[in-house]
């Protein structure tokens, strides 16, 4: 799996989603049963198990 990583194991994919979850919550209030919040966490959460797999990929090469 070639999924750019940064130095802490992130990839640009999942910061990005890091930012639309904080604004999905912001924008909710603070609300986190918001359906708009929840769907930006669900989208967060799966970027970051790709890059877990990325990461165990990485770390089983060579």
């Amino acid at each position: 799996m070639n999924r750019p990583l940064n130095a802490c194991g992130f990839s640009s994919e999942t910061i990005a989603a890091e930012y639309e979850t904080d604004a999905a919550l912001a924008e909710a209030g603070n609300d986190m049963g918001d359906p708009y919040f929840r769907a930006a966490l669900a989208a967060e959460t799966e970027q970051r198990n790709l890059d877990w797999h990325a990461a165990k990929a990485l770390a089983t090469e060579g």
